[in-house]
């Protein structure tokens, strides 16, 4: 069997796939840039919590992948607005 997480790995595990979760959901959905700042936001939190908590390289990448997702959202957003307003 395997053991339960720690409360603060369960905690950063969490942040971090919601993280990368809203971040992909913010390339598809992006209202007002709000998607994927919450994506962003998430994961740098998750990002902090993970170097606190140790080496947890894992949730690590999880978040960083979190922001990116969200920052690619982001720029699909400001180009598509930016070609729709040229047009």
């Amino acid at each position: 069997m395997t053991e339960p997480l720690p409360a603060s790995d369960a905690r950063v595990n969490g942040l971090s796939i919601a993280a990368l979760v809203i971040g992909v959901v913010s390339i598809f959905f992006n209202p007002y840039l709000l998607v994927s700042v919450v994506a962003i936001v998430l994961g740098i939190i998750a990002l902090v919590r993970a170097r606190a908590a140790g080496d947890q390289r894992t949730y690590r990448l999880i978040a960083i992948l979190g922001i990116v997702a969200g920052a690619v959202g982001a720029v699909l957003v400001i180009v598509s607005n930016t070609i729709s307003a040229v047009s």
